[in-house]
């Protein structure tokens, strides 16, 4: 989100329409930056009814055509505490446990294939180090 506000300062006619706001309800664009972790989303462009998560999206819809006004929030609180905010950073500290032990036992793989085609080569099988050399190339 730096560079996206670096592009706003970029920009006076942009400038020239954006507030700076704690409330962004009553503007039909609204940008959400947020801090790290602050635990909501860190970058949000809303305009009218389409949201984008991008700044390289919000980018090309500022250049599309500039809105009336602008309301900016820079936000450095967590969202208010609710059961269903609680489930998902639940299920989000599940996921990353999965993509971790998913990715160590790939990287923990990996490094076993290395060892066994060095094992070949020195072996000079060269019918074992084809079979291992696919099978790397596969988990790529």
């Amino acid at each position: 989100a730096r560079g996206f506000l670096q592009f706003m300062l970029s920009k006076e006619e942009i400038l020239r329409r954006t507030d700076l706001v704690s409330d962004l309800s009553g503007y039909d664009c609204a940008i959400l930056v947020s801090a790290k972790g602050s635990g909501t989303w860190p970058f949000l462009f809303r305009r009218g009814d389409k949201i984008y998560t991008k700044t390289s999206q919000a980018v090309v819809e500022l250049m599309k055509s500039l809105p009336e006004r602008i309301g900016l929030c820079l936000s450095t609180a967590p969202p208010p505490w609710s059961e269903e905010r609680e489930e998902f950073l639940r299920m989000l500290a599940r996921w990353h446990d999965e993509v971790f032990q998913e990715d160590l036992e790939r990287l923990t793989r990996r490094q076993e294939l290395l060892r066994e085609i060095d094992r070949a080569l020195d072996e000079r099988d060269r019918k074992r180090f084809e079979q291992l050399s696919a099978e790397l190339r596969r988990m790529r």
